[in-house]
């Protein structure tokens, strides 16, 4: 088996399981009587975490190679489904996401890094990646409502368990090659924003923005806003998982048709007109406008994907590529928390038109700084 394909199969297993969580987290948090103020919190935890992890893990993988990550997944992918198993206190559930947040850290610091490797087509392999975390991740939220009915929350997260300890064996095809030993001044001379391009300082702060505008929508509130408006665990899933396929079927078919800066420009305009009409709508017009977004992303993910294959360098690019997420996951951390507040005071619709606003100004700025 190739490389790339060892790659995507551990992708379909990792992204299968955050499909799963994406449904049942919020739901078994809810069931358990954790106010929706204290699960923004919980869920704010993870971005940064994630991120933290990840700069870390990118920085040494760029030295010592990328397969002991994709191992080190494995067992952390097990290690926090099991402390959700166990979770009963918003402080369990924390402990849980921030063990999440290290583990799907070490799978994103190298992954992306690994392919850019492997492949001569860099902008479409990355593209691929994109699509099989979709549509895997699409398959774990169809099934989750199901998974919860037939085997409870419990056994639904003993689940997610064993398909985690699989990433374990299938990493061991991976070639493990050691670059060189850790060097903490050539670390730092690729941590070193002086050094860096002027297009990659602008998108350091124009993914900032992109987070900070995901980031009020993202984790627990699509769930919840459904639920909201009546739907059930099973409806739930259906719909999240529509929308996540939704998102991998036009990643794939729309990968290299579109010049970035046009594609970035037409999925950031219909990104603000679909999420006003999420924030103001109700009953089955939320989940049909809900399943529509995954046209954007789809769209969003092919933009954000040839700007990295754009602008990072071939000698660090695990490093460059956590140093451009860095900032979005830090907006993202701050718009999740926020994102409890918000609904407890002003309801669903609040989340939704602030996040379709504030992405106006990343996609603006980016189509210019691109043209130049």
């Amino acid at each position: 088996m190739s490389q790339i394909k060892v790659t995507l199969f551990i992708q379909v297993l990792n992204s299968f399981v955050s499909g799963v969580l994406t449904v049942v987290l919020p739901l078994m948090m809810e069931e358990r009587n954790i106010d929706i103020v204290t699960i923004g919190f919980v869920f704010a935890s993870m971005p940064i975490i994630f991120q933290l992890g990840r700069m870390i893990f990118a920085t040494v993988s760029d030295f010592w190679g990328r397969k002991l990550f994709f191992v080190l997944n494995g067992f952390l992918n097990v290690i926090s489904n099991l402390i959700y198993y166990l979770a009963h206190t918003p402080l369990e559930f924390l402990f849980g996401k921030v063990m999440e947040g290290t583990q799907s850290g070490s799978l994103w610091a190298v992954n992306r890094a690994f392919l850019l490797e492997q492949s001569e087509k860099k902008w479409r392999t990355l593209v691929h990646l994109r699509t099989v975390a979709y549509v895997s991740s699409a398959i774990g939220s169809l099934l989750a409502g199901f998974f919860v009915v037939w085997l409870f929350y419990e056994g639904t997260l003993m689940l997610c368990a064993l398909v985690g300890a699989s990433v374990v064996p299938v990493s061991l095809f991976l070639i493990s090659r050691r670059k060189e030993g850790l060097s903490m001044r050539r670390a730092l001379h690729f941590l070193d924003f002086r050094r860096k391009k002027k297009i990659f300082k602008f998108f350091l702060v124009s993914f900032f923005v992109m987070g900070l505008s995901f980031g009020f929508v993202s984790g627990f509130v699509y769930p919840l806003f459904l639920s909201n408006n009546g739907f059930d665990a099973e409806m739930i899933g259906v719909i999240l998982g529509l929308q996540i396929l939704l998102a991998g079927l036009v990643s794939y078919v729309f990968a290299g048709r579109f010049e970035i800066r046009k594609l970035i420009v037409i999925s950031g305009v219909l990104y603000t007109f679909v999420l006003v009409l999420i924030g103001v709508s109700s009953s089955v017009f939320a989940g049909i406008f809900v399943i529509s977004y995954g046209f954007i992303e789809g769209l969003l993910g092919i933009g954000q994907e040839g700007i990295l294959s754009r602008i990072t360098n071939e000698e660090s690019y695990g490093t460059d590529i956590g140093l451009l997420w860095m900032g979005h996951h830090v907006g993202r951390t701050f718009s999740l928390a926020m994102s409890g507040i918000l609904i407890s005071v002003l309801g669903f619709a609040a989340p939704f038109l602030i996040s379709a606003f504030t992405f106006v100004f990343f996609y603006v700025t980016s189509y210019f700084i691109l043209k130049e």
